[in-house]
């Protein structure tokens, strides 16, 4: 699950709530076009947190491949 790989990166607080959210929404989101909406959202928050230097590289890296990893999850969980 994100949450738990997410956890390990031991945000800063207030990066940890909207990051949450995300998973949430992910987690909540029921189409292929909602969970891929829900992916481009993500990628434009770390993007944003990357642009503005939020965090060190090795956890913006680890945030895509998490995010990425969840979406495929969420989008091969739809097949099945």
């Amino acid at each position: 699950m994100p949450q738990e790989r997410i956890a390990a990166l031991k945000l800063p607080k207030p990066i940890q709530g909207p990051v949450n959210d995300l998973v949430r929404a992910l987690n909540a989101a029921s189409t292929k076009e909602d969970i891929e909406r829900e992916g481009e959202m993500e990628i434009a928050f770390i993007t944003g947190l990357e642009t503005a230097r939020r965090l060190r590289a090795s956890d913006i890296e680890a945030l895509y491949i998490i995010f990425d990893d969840a979406v495929q999850e969420r989008l091969g969980q739809l097949q099945s």
